[in-house]
């Protein structure tokens, strides 16, 4: 009975301090960058392409700061992220349009999207947008057209080392707003598309005792024990004389 009670001792102990294995983390980089601008001969200052290729200068400057309408690209870097994470930003643009006059322009210029995984294994792969820009004249809104959906449902899904990247997707916040192919923004707005996607662990944790379980496990044990306590005190009387 001494054998068995440890046993089941130890048993309830391994259940007590089990931890299941650690779960995967997720790095990547989603790197963006602007290039070849053509048919942008209007207006002043402008297009142009900043040095790190992050930055794109519309034609045309508002009054009177004289600054161009942009679209920025904020490179995301994700280390050790943990997973089972829903529309995590993986990518972003900001596009800051001025209020603009004379300066009715459509020009075309593509953007690249890349996204790298360094963990939990390697993996890449990148899109590039072939957007058409159209400024027109104020009041009315600007537009992107081809940043479509269609064209980054090809850069997934991930499958790493036990774990799923997938529903990469554009979601917009702020004063324009997305079609599937079109992001549009009103004179004087702000807006934001951001590149999200979901990490799913394909790990599957083992499950925990309901309170239940563990309270009759607990007194299943209690049972056995005195019932060895008993015996050994049989074990040890002194013999009748």
């Amino acid at each position: 009975m001494g054998k068995v009670f440890k046993f089941l001792a130890a048993g309830l102990l391994a259940g007590i301090f089990h931890s299941p294995a650690n779960a995967a983390l997720v790095s990547f980089t989603g790197d963006g960058t602007f290039s070849y601008i053509s048919n942008c001969s209007n207006g002043s200052p402008g297009c142009s392409i900043s040095a790190d290729k992050n930055v794109l200068k519309m034609s045309g400057a508002s009054w009177p700061t004289y600054q161009p309408s942009t679209l920025t690209i904020t490179d995301i870097v994700g280390t050790n992220v943990p997973t089972n994470q829903d529309d995590y930003v993986i990518g972003k643009i900001t596009w800051v349009n001025q209020a603009t006059y004379n300066t009715d322009q459509n020009f075309n210029v593509n953007y690249k999207f890349k996204l790298s995984f360094t963990s939990p294994s390697a993996s890449y792969d990148s899109q590039v947008f072939n957007l058409n820009i159209k400024q027109t004249t104020n009041p009315s809104p600007d537009n992107v057209f081809n940043i479509s959906q269609t064209t980054l449902n090809n850069l997934g899904p991930f499958t790493l080392n036990g774990v799923t990247v997938s529903d990469i997707h554009f979601v917009e916040v702020g004063d324009g707003w997305y079609n599937g192919s079109t992001w549009i923004n009103p004179e004087c707005g702000t807006s934001t598309l951001y590149i999200v996607a979901d990490f799913t662990d394909q790990i599957v944790a083992p499950p925990v005792p309901e309170p239940s379980t563990w309270a009759m496990m607990i007194l299943g044990f209690a049972g056995v024990g005195f019932m060895a306590y008993r015996r050994k005190r049989g074990g040890n009387a002194l013999p009748a004389a």
